[in-house]
């Protein structure tokens, strides 16, 4: 069977932490990247053009009120017009583990060859490269990251979501066929966005002013505490994290 072709699509804004180990970890899945950067102002786009895969990085200059949404969609046409047989959406501080490439193989051309849409587990690594949290809403966070282009529908929507500037939008189109019944990849995606106790502060803060849902006060509490709904009952808990999965960051 011909190698299936993967293109992979970041909307980014001031990564330049997490997006070389990010690029290079896709690279080892995906033959092409585009990038819609989001007017960094720190070194994340001069490290993006080193990365040979990456193809296409549009470069926004002025900023643009938050619409994570439209953002997508505009990213979705760039990786669209490469041809792609599957797109992949990824989050600069999302890292696929080291055996993404053998199981994605596999996957795709064995075992689930006539699947639309996979979802991978994010596991939210915490202080460690070595350790991922593991309690309530932690413990099976899977997300529709990878899809497929065949037999779609001729025009891709993207849904708002509930929250302004349509934040927590999904990183895929909302009617793709499949999404309903995605394949739950063996890929482990390694999600940095709460690594650090500086990070969850930042994110729990933001998050915190922009939910207006949010009138118990308890929504955001599990990003910076085994508090809230989110968290489990015992509070927080960890895991280790697999040797040959670790990515030193």
């Amino acid at each position: 069977m011909p190698e299936q072709k993967i293109v992979a699509m970041y909307r980014i804004k001031n990564e330049e932490r997490w997006i070389k180990k990010s690029l290079e970890a896709a690279s080892e899945v995906c033959q092409e990247i585009v990038i819609l950067d989001d007017c960094s102002t720190d070194n994340t786009v001069e490290i993006c053009k080193k990365i040979s895969n990456v193809v296409e990085i549009h470069e926004r200059k002025e900023p643009l009120p938050l619409d994570e949404s439209r953002d997508r969609k505009e990213v979705f046409m760039m990786a669209l017009k490469r041809n792609p047989d599957y797109v992949l959406s990824l989050d600069a501080d999302q890292i696929l583990a080291p055996n993404s490439k053998e199981i994605l193989n596999e996957e795709l051309n064995v075992i689930y060859p006539e699947i639309s849409v996979f979802e991978f587990q994010l596991l939210y690594m915490w202080d460690t490269p070595k350790k991922f949290r593991s309690d309530g809403w932690y413990e099976s966070c899977y997300r529709a990251r990878l899809f497929k282009i065949k037999n779609q529908a001729e025009k891709f929507e993207w849904k708002d979501s509930i929250y302004p500037g349509n934040l927590h939008c999904n990183h895929v189109p909302s009617n793709l066929d499949g999404l309903d019944r995605p394949i739950s990849s063996n890929v482990k995606i390694l999600e940095h966005g709460f690594y650090d106790k500086k990070i969850r502060q930042k994110k729990f803060e933001y998050y915190e002013a922009h939910d207006p849902y949010n009138i118990t006060g308890e929504n955001q509490l599990y990003i910076i505490s085994g508090k809230g709904y989110r968290s489990g009952p015992n509070g927080m808990e960890f895991k280790k994290l697999p040797e040959n999965l670790v990515v030193e960051v």
